[in-house]
């Protein structure tokens, strides 16, 4: 393992630490910025922390303009975090990646994904059984009416029965 890499593998995870500590999960980023670690250790890079290496490393994997948005924006604030340790790690922009606005098109329910999920309520808190009878009348109701919110546009958008 580089000098480089070590460095970096430590200060990520106090990094994440840190972030935990604030309250936040940080399970995702957590695997984003060790796997930049990984990066960096089978790529033998120096310090230090460049945009070439963030970008290269976002360009790596596949997927989604949004995925490659949120890695590079997860990259940028540990960047932000790294610069107090290293003062030569570079700023990275924060729009570098754009984020896609499109609205994914509606998932129309059958009637048996509908009862599906109508059945599956009763599993949302075992320990208060009215709060699955609420969720799984209100998607009846729901349902029933064809109201689609648009919260539920891109996931969930009932048919009417």
């Amino acid at each position: 393992m580089t000098a480089f890499a070590a460095f970096l593998g430590d200060k990520v995870e106090r990094y994440i630490e840190l972030r935990r500590s604030l309250g936040y999960a940080f399970n995702k980023q957590a695997g984003t910025l060790r796997a930049f670690v990984r990066y960096a250790e089978r790529s033998q890079l120096g310090a230090p922390a460049t945009r070439t290496m963030a970008l290269d490393f976002v360009l790596s994997f596949g997927g989604a303009a949004n995925s490659r948005a949120v890695r590079h924006g997860v990259l940028r604030r540990f960047y932000e975090y790294l610069a107090v340790y290293d003062p030569q790690t570079e700023a990275l922009e924060r729009r570098a990646f754009s984020r896609s606005r499109a609205i994914p098109p509606p998932r129309i329910l059958s009637e048996a994904d509908l009862a599906s999920l109508i059945d599956a309520c009763s599993f949302i808190s075992p320990g208060i059984p009215l709060r699955g009878l609420m969720m799984a009348t209100l998607i009846g109701l729901l349902a029933s009416t064809g109201y689609v919110p648009a919260k539920w546009s891109g996931s969930i958008a009932a048919t009417s029965i």
